[in-house]
């Protein structure tokens, strides 16, 4: 070997370098390849009854509006009982734009709440399927008519919804949307659905503390969710009252 010469490349070395490329190739051939989303995995349309619970429409709020991009459906409702509990329910389903779809974090701080703790929970559903949300314990100060202020706290629940499959974490989704596109030619619309209720001990005769306020929400969310989650082979059209 001459002392200008440069050492030859590793046979093993170049076999790795062409399979990446090869695999990154392949990779962009089939997820470019998926242009159509598939079928929604979600109805848009919240039950009025669920439980004892009556909901009302409530209309998406400007900054909602403004934030998400145009093509982006919302449909939101409130929901009391007759001894006076609260919770409210949404659902987001992505239009031609991911950004539709975020984590609930990132917006909860804008409306002036303070996340405490997050943990994932399993919740069993009335046609038993059992599904994973993720439970964010959040709170902020609100003023009483007399001027006081104290901290409300509240939990707020949610997960996503995709083609046949749900996942109440973030980073699961975007993995599972980047392995569906490439191996199954699979463009998930995602959704995400939302409950939420505040701690009302303290704040109205017979409220109900922590644990009560988190057994309610996820008997509402058993009873809701499959009202919601379409069932695998449900058609497009399907509307539930």
């Amino acid at each position: 070997m001459s002392p200008t010469s440069s050492p030859p490349i590793p046979t093993g070395r170049i076999l790795v370098v062409v399979a990446l490329g090869l695999a990154t190739v392949l990779a962009f051939h089939f997820s470019s390849s998926v242009n159509t989303p598939t079928q929604s995995g979600v109805i848009m349309n919240l039950p009025t009854y669920v439980g004892d619970f009556i909901g009302r429409d409530e209309v998406p709020s400007e900054g909602e509006k403004y934030v998400l991009p145009k093509d982006t459906e919302i449909v939101k409702k409130s929901y009391t009982n007759s001894t006076g509990d609260m919770l409210s329910a949404n659902v987001v389903l992505a239009g031609a734009e991911k950004r539709s779809i975020h984590r609930p974090e990132l917006c909860l701080p804008a409306q002036g709440w303070s996340i405490n703790g997050e943990h994932e929970v399993p919740v069993r559903l009335v046609d038993g399927r059992t599904i994973s949300v993720m439970q964010v314990s959040i709170s902020r100060p609100i003023q009483n008519s007399a001027g006081d202020t104290r901290t409300l706290n509240s939990y707020y629940y949610y997960w996503f919804v995709g083609n046949g499959i749900t996942t109440a974490s973030h980073v699961t989704r975007l993995l599972i949307n980047s392995w569906d596109r490439v191996l199954h030619h699979k463009n998930h619309r995602w959704a995400y659905v939302a409950v939420s209720g505040p701690i009302l001990e303290g704040f109205k005769r017979d409220g109900k503390d922590a644990e009560e306020t988190q057994s309610m929400i996820a008997d509402f969310i058993a009873e809701m969710a499959p009202q919601v989650m379409r069932k695998a082979g449900e058609k497009a059209d399907t509307v539930r009252n």
